[in-house]
């Protein structure tokens, strides 16, 4: 009789499946780390490609500016402003300038004075330092640095007018019959300067105003800010400096560096070589921007002033800024790192040779993450370091007898 076949299937033990189980999560758990190591690195690595762009567009347009301090600036000890009414001429809107007791209403900065005779003449620089007067971002241990640079601006052939008439609030100017003076540089692609109100590069209120002539046989210069600007017809323009301006430049009470200065009375008719320039005097600061949503302290943005206008933002995140100056003493003995730019040894601004950028720090704009990477929650930060010739300041004045 024979034995009946049957065919049995065995399935996985439980230690097979266990076993099974387990491998299958240590290779699911690697690939998965593997996978959070990527995403981590590629955070970090796009959150520092992303400072490094903010940074560079940054630091290009503060450093194009700083290396044009005093460009088109009468050379010598700087230009004198208004004074004799208690009134102080401001730049800077919003600088933390309090511990350095030289905040005025507005929330501006007094200009530094020059020393006449132990009378303090405010004047302005090509540069001015700002050693300590910004804020002190979150993190910071230190209060930032301000920074203001001068210089003509190139682009509005506004010296290429005739000035016709000066008074203490007022200007009248002049569009110059061809064929212009060799003295009138116009930019390139122009063949006649623009309108005194042309809507693109003329003209507005706050700008501000050099300007330079002979009395009594003598250099004089006067900066004030413009209120308004009229268009008389026939090429005939009137600026209006009126009093109380942003910058506290107009002052026809002055007992000295105003604008009826460089008039002859009667008939307020100035001399034949008087001439107008537009300047532009540039102030760079960190400022605390008010989140939108009212969401925490804000964020830190590095500020960009022009004259009298509003202030607008240059770059967020940008957590430092601080300058040191290299310069010369009143005896001609160079002076290296310094935060004040020799202020408080007596030197004049117009003899700093070099500034040095000691820190210029962007951080990421999220805080980061604890894997790859990024050893431990908190910003990334992103610090440049370089110098700046001053090319029209020491080089110009450090001979200059005047100094």
């Amino acid at each position: 009789m024979g034995r009946a076949q049957t065919n049995r299937s065995r399935g996985f033990s439980l230690i097979e499946l266990l076993v099974a189980l387990a491998v299958g999560s240590i290779v699911i758990g690697a690939a998965i780390k593997l996978f959070m190591l990527g995403l981590s690195a590629t955070f970090v690595v796009s959150q520092r490609a992303e400072m490094q762009q903010d940074l560079r567009a940054t630091s290009d347009l503060l450093l194009k500016d700083i290396s044009l301090a005093g460009a088109g600036l009468p050379t010598g000890t700087g230009i004198a402003l208004p004074s004799g009414t208690g009134v102080k001429s401001i730049y800077g809107f919003a600088p933390s300038c309090v511990a350095k007791n030289n905040c005025v209403p507005g929330n501006g900065i007094a200009y530094p004075c020059s020393s006449l005779v132990g009378l303090c003449i405010p004047t302005l620089y090509g540069l001015i330092p700002g050693f300590q007067m910004g804020i002190k971002p979150p993190g910071n241990p230190n209060k930032t640095d301000v920074i203001t640079i001068a210089y003509s601006d190139t682009n509005f052939a506004l010296n290429c007018y005739i000035v016709t008439g000066i008074t203490a609030n007022s200007m009248t100017l002049l569009t110059p019959p061809p064929p212009l003076p060799a003295s009138c540089i116009l930019p390139a692609g122009l063949l006649a300067p623009q309108a005194v109100n042309d809507p693109v590069v003329g003209l507005v209120p706050g700008d501000v105003i050099l300007v330079q002539g002979t009395v009594a046989g003598n250099s004089a210069t006067a900066v004030a800010e413009v209120t308004a600007v009229a268009a008389n017809g026939g090429g005939v323009y009137t600026v209006t400096f009126a009093n109380g301006d942003t910058l506290n430049l107009n002052q026809n009470a002055a007992t000295a560096g105003d604008l009826k200065q460089m008039a002859v009375v009667p008939p307020a008719v100035p001399p034949p070589t008087t001439s107008a320039t537009r300047i532009l005097i540039t102030t760079y600061y960190l400022w605390m921007l008010p989140d939108p949503l009212g969401v925490g302290a804000g964020t830190p943005t590095l500020m960009r002033q022009i004259n009298g206008q509003t202030p607008v933002p240059v770059g967020e995140n940008v957590v430092n800024m601080q300058f040191t100056y290299d310069t010369y003493s009143p005896t001609g003995t160079l002076l290296n790192a310094l935060g004040d730019g020799g202020y408080s040894l007596g030197t004049s601004f117009n003899l700093i040779r070099k500034i040095n950028v000691v820190h210029l720090t962007v951080r990421s704009q999220l805080a980061g993450v604890s894997q790859g990477l990024q050893t431990a929650n908190g910003y990334q930060t992103f610090d440049t370091q370089t110098s700046i010739s001053a090319r029209n300041l020491s080089y110009q004045n450090r001979y200059n007898l005047t100094n």
